[in-house]
């Protein structure tokens, strides 16, 4: 059980970072706007939501579960 809940945690710490990270980090998926720092902020999180969702999903599944098939092997 604790496997698990530590794999789900991984997953959506990994999933916002990832998410936040393509905001801000990936030329291709940045946006030009002139304006105050929380209006551009939530702008990048609207901004293309569902590939950036997506490619955070598949970031978050790998690593959570690659943690979840270290720890099994341990056991």
């Amino acid at each position: 059980m604790k496997r698990i809940m530590v794999s789900v945690a991984i997953f959506i710490v990994v999933f916002i970072v990832s998410y936040v990270g393509l905001c801000y980090l990936v030329p291709g998926l940045r946006i030009k706007l002139a304006a105050d720092a929380v209006t551009y902020f939530k702008e990048s999180i609207r901004h293309m939501i569902f590939l950036k969702s997506v490619i955070s999903l598949v970031i978050g599944s790998v690593l959570a579960s690659s943690f979840y098939l270290v720890a099994k092997r341990e056991v």
